[in-house]
């Protein structure tokens, strides 16, 4: 085992030593004619920058081929005759027959005369009144709710509100108040409204307005800042004023045409004299006289019957009116206040 480690270790001391014999004994080399290499010089220059590649334009499309017009053909000259003699017409034969016309249709009835009447000599206006109505869907359908007019005087101003609030169920849907005022100078043509306004729920806020300038002869009205303007003259209404206007003139032997306006828009409204009828009514049976809107093509929906109370002023007792929706709401008074005086009708006592 021994043997066989030391046998490499000699193998290497004989080589070594065969080396170092030969380093001495051999020949001497002369380094004197070695020559220094001469020095290498790197000199650094910077790379020149490439040319940047030719833009190559775009071969434009080949223009199309414009063929040169066609010259215009050459018209063959004819010669200008000579003019033919004049020769006179042959005469027209006459018609045989001439067609009848169709005959004339009788003419429809004229509508009764229109005029604007003034206020009637009689009892001054009473300057303090209230009257409640109740409102139904239809002719004295469903309840919906009531509606109270108030009228006031002071000298030659007057004051109308009408405020409208649902009952019942109703209630449930229809929250707050519809509230119309009316406000304006009474003069020898009845009511002369200065400015109205509606105010729809809660909120302080005018939806339709309108504003009167009777010196400029002109009618501000409408919603927000979708407003108009329109000439007025002697005698235009607002939506409340009407009923009152229609009180003042009362009684009316005719039909009667004024211009109204609804704060929303502006229009003329024909009215004709129905006749009188007895109202039973929550006071008591009422002698009226009753007033009809006459319609047109344009607003055939929104129909007008008006019954002014004879023996108490003329005052609207109750009105019927169409929406544009087509439904009817019904007015009938249940209360009236006159001067601070309940009005209660008595009974008339049937003879035995």
């Amino acid at each position: 085992m021994l043997a066989r480690q030391t046998k490499p270790l000699l193998t290497a001391l004989l080589i070594s030593f065969l080396i170092h014999l030969i380093l001495l004994l051999g020949p001497t080399l002369d380094l004197s004619a070695w020559k220094e290499p001469p020095p290498l010089t790197v000199t650094l220059q910077a790379e020149a920058p490439k040319p940047p590649p030719p833009v190559i334009a775009p071969t434009p499309p080949p223009r199309p081929k414009v063929r040169p017009p066609a010259p215009p053909p050459v018209a063959a000259v004819t010669p200008i005759a000579e003019p033919s003699p004049i020769v006179a017409p042959e005469p027209i034969a006459p018609v045989a027959s001439t067609p009848t016309p169709p005959p004339i249709p009788e003419s429809a009835p004229e509508p009764p005369p229109v005029v604007t009447p003034p206020i009637t000599a009689r009892v001054a206006f009473p300057a303090h009144i209230e009257m409640v109505y109740s409102v139904h869907r239809g002719d004295r359908g469903i309840k919906l709710g009531s509606t109270t007019h108030t009228w006031r005087i002071g000298g030659k101003q007057y004051l109308l509100t009408s405020t409208t609030e649902a009952s019942g169920l109703f209630s449930l849907f229809y929250s707050g108040r519809y509230v119309l005022t009316s406000r304006g100078e009474i003069t020898a043509d009845g009511l002369q409204p200065i400015s109205f306004w509606i105010q729809r729920g809660q909120s302080a806020d005018r939806t339709e307005s309108a504003e009167f300038n009777w010196e400029a002869k002109t009618l501000d009205y409408g919603k927000g800042n979708d407003r108009h303007s329109a000439v007025i003259a002697k005698g235009v209404q607002d939506q409340l004023s009407v009923f009152y206007q229609l009180a003042l003139t009362a009684p009316h032997e005719s039909g009667l045409r004024f211009a109204l306006t609804t704060g929303r828009k502006f229009n003329q409204y024909t009215y004709q004299v129905a006749g009188e009828e007895i109202l039973d009514t929550a006071l008591g049976n009422l002698k009226t006289q009753r007033l009809t809107r006459v319609l047109d093509k344009t607003d055939s929906s929104e129909s007008t019957d008006i019954w002014l109370a004879i023996d108490y002023h003329y005052l609207p007792v109750r009105f019927r009116l169409g929406t544009r929706d087509g439904e009817v709401l019904d007015h009938w008074v249940t209360e009236m206040r006159i001067d601070g005086q309940r009005v209660e009708i008595k009974p008339e006592v049937i003879a035995q």
